[in-house]
């Protein structure tokens, strides 16, 4: 799996690892504790390798090892995509600034005033990679990150450069991960082979170099192999999410049933880009940006059917839907045969609302097996009948096929209702960490939370999700109905 250069959710934790020491070749942290150093070592090697959970286990391990370990708290912070719980935390190793060595205190201050951890952004990252890279000449992590930014602003050869001279300090597996893709976009598929052979032999204990291995097999149209080591990265990590939908879409190709690129009506990318984000931002119950976002893909295409029939039971202008029902039946018989399908299904669903759907569902199940949008019809027909169970089978399953956060969203709200509130929760957190810079993940935490009747978690959650994005009015509206019950802060 590729380590990809999202900056404002790696950037940070890359230098908790070195800028949190003395200035020397490596780093030295300033706790007393050498067990809380040595696991905060190990939280970076997982960091690095894509082994998030085992990170997090070890940053809390140095946190209750040394609980006056600032760095540690802020490390664990980073792991928390979760605003709320990050902040928490922060606010914990804020505690202990005091306690922190010059080059902690210099790191801190600049993390502050970064935008994830609420700054106002005024930072030149690149600029402090490159002054951290010469304060700790050998610390690994800081070349890779100068390959990846380099990498991301398209200069393959200054990225490689800076992969090779990380590795001739140290052979670690992050650089031979970001120069097996690299090579593998070059199509040098030799020598991304190599590093990725290399890769599994400086990690063989995690599971990311195994799947890494398995995307070379892919791009080689050897599904056996791949398969094989997909297999194996799971065999370590169970819940390696990548491995697992790489193996059902080989699966899948293997029994004739290859996931292809659905056929739209329109022609346009940026149309279907549009669209797609739409339908992204309507799972995630933000109706005026979804609006918003199909309105936009018919402006570049008058004639593309989909988006039509999405703002029709897309609330927030009745006028509009019944405009656009009148042109979705118009340009149905010339849309894409799925496109066909779908609008039947849902304008009969609309103007039937007590019929029994199941036979409808059947046949778009056996003409459609790997569409998420069937699967999502599926189980909204079982929720509307009070089948949690089988609904939440299948919105886990979505997730373990596609990477569509607002099934997990789905999947804690058919959990709460079969009162399996612990199995609430854990969707809930992984939904907000799959797509923690959208506000209706807080959202559907707050209401978890009130529903536990912890209100005071509940406010804060639906007042992070306020803070992310004002327009989304109703968090503000539940949180201010917890003004009375909330505890009061002491």
């Amino acid at each position: 799996m590729k380590n990809k250069p999202i900056y404002m959710l790696t950037l940070l934790t890359l230098f908790i690892g070195g800028c949190s020491q003395k200035v020397s070749d490596y780093v030295e942290y300033s706790t007393s504790s050498s067990e809380a150093a040595k696991q905060m070592q190990l939280g970076i090697r997982f960091q690095d390798n894509v082994a998030q959970h085992l990170a997090r286990e070890s940053f809390q391990k140095a946190v209750d090892l040394d609980p006056e370990f600032a760095m540690a708290y802020y490390s664990l912070a980073q792991m928390h995509r979760d605003a709320v719980k990050r902040n928490a935390l922060v606010e914990k190793g804020k505690q202990y600034v005091s306690k922190a060595n010059d080059a902690e205190k210099a790191l801190i201050e600049d993390m502050n005033r970064d935008m994830w951890w609420g700054g106002d952004g005024d930072i030149e990252w690149v600029k402090e990679v490159e002054e951290y890279t010469n304060m700790f000449p050998k610390e690994t992590r800081y070349v890779n990150m100068l390959g990846n930014m380099a990498n991301f602003d398209g200069e393959e050869e200054k990225a490689e450069a800076y992969y090779k001279q990380s590795l001739a300090i140290k052979e670690n597996s992050d650089a031979l991960n970001s120069l097996g893709y690299l090579y593998s976009s070059q199509e040098k598929m030799e020598e991304s082979k190599d590093a990725f052979e290399r890769q599994i032999k400086a990690a063989p204990d995690l599971a990311n170099p195994y799947d890494s291995m398995g995307d070379y097999y892919l791009e080689m149209k050897d599904n056996q192999n791949a398969k094989k080591y997909f297999e194996k990265a799971l065999a370590i990590d169970p819940e390696f999410i990548s491995s697992k939908r790489k193996i059902w879409r080989i699966d899948e190709e293997e029994a004739g049933n290859k996931v292809t690129p659905t056929a739209w009506s329109t022609d346009s990318t940026s149309a279907i880009n549009a669209f797609s984000t739409g339908f992204w931002q309507f799972y995630n119950i933000h109706w005026d940006k979804a609006r918003e976002q199909f309105e936009k893909a018919l402006q570049i295409d008058p004639e593309f059917a989909m988006p039509y029939l999405f703002l029709v039971f897309t609330p927030g202008d009745s006028a509009r839907s019944v405009e656009a029902r009148k042109i979705a039946e118009g340009l149905a018989s010339t849309a894409s045969q799925y496109e066909q399908d779908m609008i039947e299904y849902y304008l009969y669903r609309m103007d039937n609302p007590e019929a029994d759907l199941s036979s409808r569902i059947a046949k778009l199940k056996s003409n459609y097996p790997n569409k998420a949008f069937v699967m999502i019809s599926e189980a909204q027909d079982l929720f509307s009948k009070q089948e949690y169970a089988k609904a939440a089978g299948i919105y886990r399953t979505m997730w373990n096929r596609f990477n569509f956060a607002p099934s997990l969203n789905m999947l804690g709200y058919a959990n709460m209702r079969l009162g399996k509130m612990a199995a609430a929760e854990e969707a809930f957190d992984d939904y907000i960490y799959n797509n923690a810079m959208h506000p209706n993940p807080y959202d559907s935490m707050g209401e978890y939370w009130q529903n536990m009747k912890q209100f005071e978690t509940a406010y804060n959650y639906y007042m992070m999700a306020y803070t992310m994005d004002s327009t989304f009015s109703i968090s503000k509206e539940r949180a201010d109905a917890l003004e009375d019950k909330k505890t009061p802060v002491k």
